[in-house]
């Protein structure tokens, strides 16, 4: 940035969100002053990318081609000496390889990464901290005696040498320092604290004081165990966390000092378990809390602590006592356990370490709590529950002025900690991490609930609409204005930015270029919308409501079809609710028209059906009760509607919409059934609506000519709004809604030929139509789907694929399954690179650390390691093995899928040994696919996982010698038990073909001939029993089994010496090397998964 100083650039990037220490600045300087100068963004000349650097990759940076002028008067800047000609500027852009693989690049600007800017230091006064800890290094743990003695091995020797006794001869050894570790709370309010904790660490590091410093997160138990904390940390191939109970980190020797971090609020406090753990804790090892909250919120928390002063005894270990200065009103627990609170400040820490380290009796004064074994949580019943108002003037009399102004800024902003961080950094730069700790504790925020992960928040009742009354209109729309930045920055420009809809309106501007009506099916697809994204659009709503209210509308029908309508803009749960009232009032009407009682009933039905797909709906579990309530309305209104009306057909499509989604969340085969006859194309007014809309489409004959050839016609060029004049009439629209409706539930009932008409015909009205693509799309997957599954031409679907994904454009959630459903039908038809290529488009648009991005990642891995399992498959087994480790990595610690995606990269790992005969490799997929056991709750998965551990287990008895044969064998045995329990017996599973194949090579290598036979015998029985039924088998594996009988029966095995044979006749007589098979009944059903 030429001409800006490094104060400023400091404060722009302090108002984009970054932060760093002073020495990653210092570090950056340093490299920008060796970097060399580059040449102005602006500046012409084509970028050409020279030899080595692909095209799209940025290419070196250009030297200057003279020496930039020397500067009249440098300044005192680090980066000029005196006399020293200053350097052109530097770019704040490092130059890197390619775009950033979460990222592309955007057209036109160079790829990088961010570099933060310093920000104020969460420790006041850290060079202080430092020196009060490292006076911890004075502190030594009491040993027995012997414990820190060596052994003298010459001494040793000698003295047996002379005496004949062998006794060991010591000598003193000298003592170590001692460790420090941080456990640092989860609590949702803890986020605040996290440039706390990374200073803290930092400050022991620098310190010099500690051998090792540590640090852990702790987590609230599982179901059934709240009382045993768990803690958190990073082992395994994918990095994942791995949680364990938080006592596996007691250390009795007294050689590691334990600081815990918490603002003890969280549910680890509020349960109990966190002053459990403390208690427990041993006596010999020295413990303290760590409160960044001020002493005067204390009292509030769940650890409320009391100054006095601490007493160390002389006795080995850090046993303590506590004096406290005022006499307590009940007596202490006998049991009671007093734990140091400390202030994140030099004065606290150097008292502490005073205690510690000091020789004989020690005392110090300082803040403690007492802690017992049986801490139970608060009891909230009789508790009094405070109005709005009170709620509001507790807060407002206990906060600091600066919590109190940010506590009135938040509420016209979503509550999530980001957006909070956002906010406080741009309202209120004076403010730090401990005003919003206050207003996060300070009583007036309610978390919602599903947040868990993500913690979300809102103020209850009217205190939102108290706090708006103390801010002015201008500053809510620019808290707005800060908010729709963030919208657009992490989720994106192609989302509905609500934020900036309502700055725009609270700005008295044109908000018209993003309110339009959102396109069909809007807001009721399976999984639509999270908490977060719904916050995101009823905060907004709300704050414009509190500035411009409306005026209610007479007829509560024409009311709440307009709230209705205003929901699909806006997604304000809070209108779909009063939406939903006024459905009621119509509906319940005494003097109302019929015809008015079928359209509230089909409003109520529509209304019903969208709240079932809220987050809140889903967290409470209420989404079945809903859809059930939404069913009952719509049949009301389908069954009392006149005869070939609008409200009939209407009222058809919702009802069949419904009972679809009824049938997604509970499986209940009569609801597509029953949705399927709610469209039967014979029933009145179907035919007649049918027969206008294909003359609407003859009317156009150079439309209708390319419609009739399947809809090839060239891609309709995009609008950003389209004109509603010329358009078809509503029976046209009723017709193409049933076909592609119709089409996919028969679909999903496995009609693919009756499906594949409909949907083409639906699809190709929607090209005269000239359709939005959030249509057009989906309707194209469909009947790519449906033309695979009737067994149509590959040319075919692979035509229909393209044109979806053309139709999706460049918006990620339109294209993420364009080019999901691609990359699975060219790994299908055995286009591997072409497949790769869009598997990695795909896991390019995929936010990060997400389900979906872990799906497709696993997807993509299958995909590899199926084509690696194969001869030469050497040139791939590499990407494999690395694509699923990156699946590994950005899966659920507690996901389900845990053991079947360690099972792949153990399976890749032994290919990988198979090809390269990298023995390490079969050692870590040894180990991968006994994890995989462990954590698999599928039979399907355990029982391929055993397949594959037989198979690496009979290798390494090749190789080295162990485990011995006997495992290999129980492993295909229990593949085989597995795969009967996953299967069944008949007709069984290739599985347990392949299993039975196992164990007969094994018992033959084993010197067990006739049990050899007898498996093999078994072998070739599941494949008849496969093939009689017509499952889909590999044909070589029939062979192999054969040939391996053959061989048995002709040639027997040299078993006594069977590890001294050479590599070929050992790969002749051994196993195959199985792929890892997902027995799939037909594609579709492997696409869908």
């Amino acid at each position: 940035m030429p001409g800006m100083g490094l104060d400023e650039l400091i404060g722009k990037l302090r108002q984009g969100g970054l932060d760093l220490t002073v020495e990653d600045v210092a570090d950056a300087l340093w490299l920008a002053r060796r970097l060399g100068a580059g040449p102005a963004r602006d500046a012409p000349g084509p970028a050409v990318a020279g030899p080595g650097h692909p095209p799209g990759a940025v290419p070196p940076l250009p030297q200057p081609a003279s020496p930039a002028p020397a500067s009249p008067d440098p300044g005192p800047g680090p980066l000029t000496r005196r006399g020293e000609p200053s350097a052109a500027p530097v770019l704040l852009h490092t130059r890197t390889g390619g775009p950033d693989p979460g990222r592309p690049a955007a057209e036109g600007r160079p790829a990088g990464f961010p570099v933060r800017a310093p920000a104020a230091g969460a420790l006041p006064g850290l060079l202080g901290l430092e020196k009060a800890l490292r006076a911890l290094g004075r502190y030594r743990p009491g040993s027995a005696r012997g414990e820190d003695e060596r052994i003298d091995e010459e001494a040793t020797a000698d003295r047996a040498a002379l005496s004949g006794i062998l006794l060991p001869v010591t000598r003193p050894g000298r003592r170590r320092r001692c460790d420090v570790q941080l456990l640092m709370d989860t609590g949702p309010a803890m986020a605040v604290w996290g440039q706390l904790v990374e200073e803290l660490r930092q400050a022991c590091q620098q310190s010099g004081a500690f051998a090792s410093v540590r640090v852990h997160q702790l987590y609230a138990g599982h179901a059934g165990q709240s009382a045993v904390p768990l803690v958190g940390t990073t082992a395994g191939p994918g990095r994942h966390t791995r949680l364990r109970p938080a006592d596996e980190l007691h250390d009795p020797t007294g050689r590691c000092v334990t600081f815990v971090i918490s603002d003890c609020v969280g549910p680890l406090w509020q349960d109990g378990s966190a002053q459990r753990l403390l208690h427990t804790w041993p006596r010999t090892a020295p413990l303290a809390v760590v409160q960044p909250l001020p002493p005067r919120l204390w009292g509030r928390t769940a650890l409320p602590a009391e100054p006095g002063v601490l007493v160390r005894q002389a006795e080995v270990g850090g046993r303590l006592v506590f004096l406290p200065d005022d006499e307590p009103w009940e007596e202490p627990a006998p049991d009671a356990r007093p734990v140091p609170v400390l202030q994140p400040t030099p004065d606290a820490f150097g008292a502490f370490a005073r205690l510690l380290a000091g020789a004989g009796p020690t005392s110090a004064r300082a803040w403690a709590a007492l802690t017992g074994p049986r801490t139970a949580p608060p009891s909230s019943v009789g508790a009094y529950a405070p109005s709005d108002d009170e709620l509001l003037r507790a807060f407002r009399a206990g906060a600091s002025p600066g919590a109190l102004r940010l506590a009135v800024y938040l509420a016209a902003a979503p509550l999530t900690l980001p957006v909070m961080q956002l906010v406080q950094r741009a309202m209120l730069p004076d403010t730090g991490p401990m005003e919003l700790a206050e207003v996060l504790l300070g009583g007036l925020l309610r978390q919602l609930p599903g947040t868990e992960d993500q913690p979300c928040f809102v103020y209850p009742g009217r205190v939102q609409d108290l706090l708006l009354a103390s801010l002015d209109q201008d500053a809510a729309g620019l808290v707005l204005k800060h908010c729709s930045a963030y919208v657009e920055r992490h989720f994106g420009r192609g989302t509905r930015n609500f934020a900036a809809l309502a700055a725009a309106r609270l700005g008295d501007r044109d908000p018209g270029g993003g309110a339009g009506p959102l396109p069909e099916d809007a807001g009721t697809q399976e999984g639509s919308g999270g908490v977060e994204a719904e916050l995101f659009a009823r905060v907004p709503a709300r704050v414009l409501r509190f500035y411009r209210p409306e005026s209610p509308a007479v007829d509560p029908l024409a009311e709440g079809g307009r709230l209705f309508e205003e929901w699909r803009r806006r997604g304000d749960p809070e209108v779909l609710r009063q939406a939903c009232d006024l459905a009621r009032t119509a509906v319940t009407g005494a003097d109302a028209d019929p015809l008015d009682v079928v359209r509230a009933r089909l409003l109520l039905g529509r209304v019903l059906r969208a709240e079932a797909g809220t987050a809140a709906v889903r967290a409470a579990g209420r989404r079945e009760e809903l859809l059930r309530q939404a069913v009952t309305e719509l049949a009301a209104a389908h069954t009392t509607a006149p005869a070939d009306s609008r409200e009939w057909a209407e009222s058809a499509l919702e009802l069949a919409s419904c009972r679809r989604e009824l049938w997604q969340l509970t499986a209940e085969a009569e609801q597509l059934t029953a949705a399927l006859e709610a469209l039967d194309p014979d029933r009145a007014p179907w035919p007649d609506l049918a027969e206008r809309a294909r003359a609407w489409a003859r009317s156009r004959p150079r439309r209708a000519a390319e419609a009739a050839q399947h809809g090839r016609q060239a891609p309709v060029p995009q609008h950003p709004q389209r004109a509603q004049a010329g358009r078809e009439d509503w029976g046209v629209a009723m017709h193409r809604a049933r076909l592609l409706l119709r089409g996919r539930i028969l679909l999903e009932l496995r009609h693919s030929a009756a499906a594949v008409p409909e949907l083409r015909e639906g699809c190709a009205l929607l090209d005269l139509e000239e359709a939005s693509d959030t249509v057009r799309a989906p309707a194209l997957l469909d009947l790519a789907r449906a033309l695979r599954a009737a067994g149509a031409e590959d040319a075919e679907t692979r035509a229909v694929l393209e044109r979806a994904e053309r139709a999706a454009g460049d918006e990620p959630g339109l294209l993420l399954p364009c080019l999901a459903a691609l990359a699975a039908f060219q790994d299908e038809t055995g286009h591997g690179r072409e497949a790769d290529a869009a598997y990695e488009r795909a896991a390019l648009l995929a936010p990060a650390d997400s389900a979906l991005r872990c799906r497709l990642l696993t997807g993509w891995g299958e995909s590899l390691l199926r084509r690696a399992s194969a001869q030469g498959g050497a040139q791939i087994v590499d990407r494999a093995e690395y694509v699923l480790r990156e699946a590994l990595k950005v899966l659920p610690a507690r996901s389900a899928q845990r053991g079947r995606l360690q099972g792949l990269v153990g399976s890749a790992l032994a290919q990988r040994f198979r090809h390269l005969g990298f023995l390490p490799d079969l050692f870590e997929s040894r180990h991968l696919l006994g994890q995989a056991l462990r954590a698999a709750a599928d039979a399907a998965v355990r029982a391929e996982v055993w397949l594959q551990l037989g198979r690496v287990r009979l290798e390494g008895w090749y190789h080295a010698g162990a485990p011995v044969l006997m495992d290999a064998l129980q492993a295909y045995e229990n593949a085989g038990r597995e795969a009967r329990a996953a299967h069944g017996a008949d007709p069984g599973s290739v599985t347990a073909a392949r299993a039975w194949h196992g164990s007969a090579a094994v018992l033959a290598l084993m010197g067990r001939p006739a049990a050899a036979r007898g498996a093999y015998g078994a072998a070739r029985e599941q494949w008849q029993r496969l093939s009689g039924a017509l499952r889909e088998m590999d044909w070589a594996d029939v062979e192999e089994t054969r040939r391996a009988e053959t061989v048995l029966d002709s040639e027997g095995v040299r078993w006594d010496d069977a590890r001294g044979m050479p590599e070929a006749e050992w790969g002749r007589l051994a196993p195959p090397w199985y792929p890892w098979t997902e027995e799939w009944p037909n594609w579709f059903d492997r696409e869908r998964s």
